[in-house]
């Protein structure tokens, strides 16, 4: 009777602490499931997280000792220590079970009928345990086996079998239950991720990580390879969303480098979405080891520019020399070798900017063009933005006062090699600098072709804005027309060339490929997943197409608009050659009637000398003899030379 006695007085007690110690144990407990070192590997290369991994490890029931070459080679691969322990086989000791908690808590025993004996309750929840360890070693053991399908490159497979494995959006029901099982849920929709990531269907992929990345660190086991695999989906298609919840988790528990990351990105996010505040904040945390640093200061020298004012309501000089820190702490602190060179295009923005900076400041500061002139030449001939750092660097020798220089390197952009380059600004300021030197005729010229080459454009360029204006992607894109209403070649080029139709029209084509990549793979997916598939995809693609038109119209506006200021611009040039011809006429009148008539042969080797003048001095836009290298156009020069008669 003592036995009875002592289950009536402490049995309710003991049965809760037997209980929480039996549930903890069963989280513990991992299925059958075979895997060897290169398995191993395989998943870790796929970046895994380790925890993930150790789960499959502990699914295998007949571990195997690690040869010493084994333990060198998983060392060699990077393979985490925690990894590397798990493979070992556990000694044959079993550890003392913990002490058991003095008073758990209610839920242990709650699915519990409260009718029954102690005894009778300690069976029932002793089998409800038993379930829920067979129930987690099958979840481990189906996950363990499509994880390793990931790690053998058999991503179709791995694709139908993970979408097996996660609850339908279309509601239908699968074991994983969305409240209890979180963390099984990230791990299968990271593998689904994985899957899509590695056929290239990298839009279904980025919204995989992009949803799972909405679960806060401390609840989703894969939130740090879930968020580097983003990154790299962004890079390739060029994402241009907001952070979302993203944007408001704590990584402190991370490494430095990985919060170096993570705030980078979120802040680039932000900044896309013009909010400057927030973007500031995130990039101001990026520390200077981090290979983001330097496009971290690109950024937030960005930000600083645009406080700093625009051209309509005039600049903050002050703000802008204070801009110029973040440019050249960009420069100086991108690394070296290779690194460096994946920083290259930033480099390139950096110095740009800091050339446009000082260009600005020379509005108060006369010096600044030299150096401006010095930061565009920083900008190599290989750059995609050497074309931009040459012609605007043409401009800043001609407000400087050199002429030579800046003539040359006009001579040079009316070259073939530029010739679909939108450089409308380049023969109004040939035409102003051969007026400046009494080149009448020469600027007459330049005028005129001005008005051939850019001017005339724009009649058309009006009529294609209202024609499309409600659809210009089918025009511009689908090449869809009406009455064979087409934009010009250069302004079609202008368009093609600028980064806001480019990024635009990268995703596009991006999603669109998706679309029938996704739809040619019907018969291995089958229509369920298909069509789960395809409406990520198509919601991204219709999303891109409707937002191509107002941007290709913002851009063919702002050309519309350059156009226009330069018609007015002509206008005004006009009335100066006009002006000029008709004192130049008045000045060979009054000369004839003081020295009378000139001879016949006199008034020939005049006229021989200036024709030889004119063609010696004036720049021939095309062929140049010989050969030349891009490097170094910005040496070339004009020997134009004033032909104005100096006032007494």
């Amino acid at each position: 009777m003592l036995q009875p006695a002592s289950l009536t007085t402490s049995g309710p007690r003991r049965l809760r602490a037997l209980a929480a110690g039996l549930l903890t144990s069963a989280t513990l407990l991992s299925a059958a499931y075979a895997i060897d070192v290169n398995q191993v590997i395989q998943m870790h290369k796929l970046k895994l997280p380790p925890e993930a991994i150790i789960a499959s490890i502990n699914a295998d029931t007949q571990k195997k000792p690690l040869s010493l070459d084994d333990v060198k080679k998983l060392k060699k691969e990077g393979v985490p220590q925690a990894v590397i322990d798990a493979l070992m086989p556990q000694k044959s000791a079993t550890e003392p079970e913990p002490e058991p908690e003095p008073e758990p808590e209610a839920e242990a025993t709650s699915t519990v009928d409260p009718s029954l004996s102690d005894a009778e309750r300690l069976k029932e929840l002793q089998r409800k345990v038993r379930e829920q360890k067979r129930r987690a070693e099958r979840i481990e053991a189906q996950l363990a086996s499509y994880e390793a399908l990931l790690a053998q490159g058999k991503f179709t497979e791995a694709i139908t079998s993970f979408n097996q494995l996660l609850p339908s959006e279309q509601g239908r029901e699968t074991e994983l239950n969305p409240d209890s099982d979180v963390a099984y849920i990230a791990r299968a929709q990271f593998g689904f991720a994985e899957a899509l990531f590695g056929l290239g269907l990298y839009a279904n992929a980025m919204n995989r990580y992009y949803e799972l990345l909405q679960t806060p660190p401390d609840e989703n086991p894969v939130f740090e390879t879930a968020f580097n695999r983003f990154r790299e989906c962004i890079k390739m298609i060029s994402y241009d969303g907001v952070p979302g919840e993203l944007g408001n988790h704590y990584v402190g528990k991370f490494s430095q480098a990985f919060q170096d990351s993570y705030h980078y990105l979120v802040g680039r996010l932000h900044y896309k979405g013009e909010s400057h505040e927030e973007a500031q904040l995130y990039l101001e945390k990026v520390t200077s080891e981090s290979p983001d640093y330097a496009r971290a200061q690109y950024v937030l020298g960005l930000i600083a520019i645009e406080d700093a004012g625009n051209e309509d309501e005039g600049y903050d000089f002050g703000k802008l020399i204070k801009a110029n820190r973040f440019f050249q702490s960009s420069i100086t602190l991108s690394g070296e070798g290779e690194e460096r060179n994946e920083l290259s295009r930033v480099i390139d923005l950096s110095y740009l900017a800091l050339a446009r900076i000082a260009y600005k400041l020379a509005d108060q500061i006369p010096g600044s063009y030299d150096a401006a002139i010095y930061y565009y030449r920083k900008v190599p001939a290989n750059s995609t933005n050497y074309i931009d750092a040459l012609y605007e660097s043409a401009w800043a020798y001609f407000l400087k006062g050199n002429v030579r220089r800046g003539m040359g390197i006009f001579h040079t952009l009316d070259g073939p090699d530029w010739q679909n380059h939108y450089l409308s600004d380049t023969h109004l300021l040939e035409a102003q600098v051969f007026l400046n030197n009494c080149y009448t005729s020469l600027a007459q010229q330049a005028v005129s072709r001005m008005k051939r080459r850019y001017l005339d454009l724009r009649p058309t360029l009006v009529d294609y804005l209202k024609v499309y204006r409600d659809d210009l992607y089918s025009p511009v894109i689908r090449r869809k027309l009406k009455n064979g209403l087409d934009l010009p070649r250069p302004l079609y080029l202008s368009l093609l060339s600028d980064i806001r139709f480019y990024d635009l029209y990268s995703r596009l084509a991006h999603y669109s490929r998706e679309v029938q990549s996704v739809e040619a793979n019907r018969g291995v997916f089958g229509d369920d997943l298909t069509d789960l598939l395809l409406v990520r995809a198509k919601e991204l693609e219709s999303g891109q197409i409707s937002v191509s038109s107002d941007i290709i119209y913002t851009i063919l506006e702002d050309r519309l608009r350059e156009l226009e200021r330069l018609e007015e611009q002509v206008t005004e040039m006009e009335i100066e050659i006009d002006t000029q011809e008709a004192d130049k006429l008045e000045e060979e009148i009054r000369s004839a009637n003081q020295e009378g008539q000139i001879a016949d042969e006199a008034t020939e080797a005049k006229s021989q000398e200036t024709a030889n003048l004119l063609v010696g001095e004036k720049y021939l836009t095309w062929p140049f003899e010989g050969e030349f290298w891009a490097d170094e156009i910005n040496n070339y020069r004009s020997y134009l030379k004033s032909q104005c008669k100096e006032e007494e």
